[in-house]
């Protein structure tokens, strides 16, 4: 077609190449510090440690409300929606300081029990966009590649450093299929290296050679 010698496209609209999902990009400890450290106002302090330590999405977040706290065993209540079960997640000491920290300021008048508010606007509850703006906004001021997706990733990733199955990373994350989870296990570079040096040193004390 390019040459003009064809009338009409020889490819079918249904024919095309089948791209992999990227990765998810996580953040290193280093840039963790320094996002962190400029975080500095109480409510995004807490709304970042929730998707950091707790792997909540950013509709966990903003739909997060006061009822959903379960101070007695330290956790969440988080919704699933239509036809799934609701996820019981545990409150990292961190994201429950700052969560008690956030809510001590938290104005009165904002709305259906929120945690979290508009800044600008307390009587209206904080949007989605808005979250991830601020966080890109801290992010930028950090001078580090950083999003409420990453931190949800780093969450995930560190975990699977540390040596969290898979399968249990999925009931933190709420995913539906172990697949999703299973991506993450592509990050752990650093972690296979490590069993392995685990390992193979007991192998080599059995089997001299």
């Amino acid at each position: 077609m390019e040459e003009q010698s064809l009338a009409s496209h020889p490819i079918k609209p249904s024919y095309f190449l089948r791209r992999g999902r990227p990765l998810p990009k996580h953040l290193a400890q280093a840039q963790v510090r320094i996002l962190f450290a400029r975080t500095t106002h109480p409510m995004n302090r807490a709304l970042g440690l929730l998707m950091l330590r707790c792997g909540l999405r950013v509709s966990d977040v903003t739909r997060l409300r006061l009822g959903d706290i379960d101070w007695a065993q330290q956790s969440l209540r988080i919704a699933q929606g239509t036809g799934r079960k609701d996820r019981i997640v545990s409150l990292a000491a961190a994201a429950l300081t700052a969560l008690r920290t956030c809510l001590a300021m938290r104005p009165v008048v904002v709305p259906d029990g929120l945690v979290f508010w508009n800044q600008k606007r307390p009587h209206r509850a904080l949007s989605s966009k808005g979250m991830q703006k601020k966080i890109e906004r801290y992010a930028k001021a950090a001078g580090v590649q950083a999003s409420c997706h990453s931190l949800r990733h780093t969450f995930a990733s560190d975990l699977l450093e540390a040596g969290a199955e898979v399968i249990s990373i999925k009931e933190l994350l709420g995913h539906a299929s172990i697949a999703s989870s299973e991506r993450y296990a592509k990050l752990s570079n650093q972690r296979v290296k490590q069993v392995y040096q685990q390992t193979i040193r007991k192998v080599m004390a059995k089997t001299r050679v």
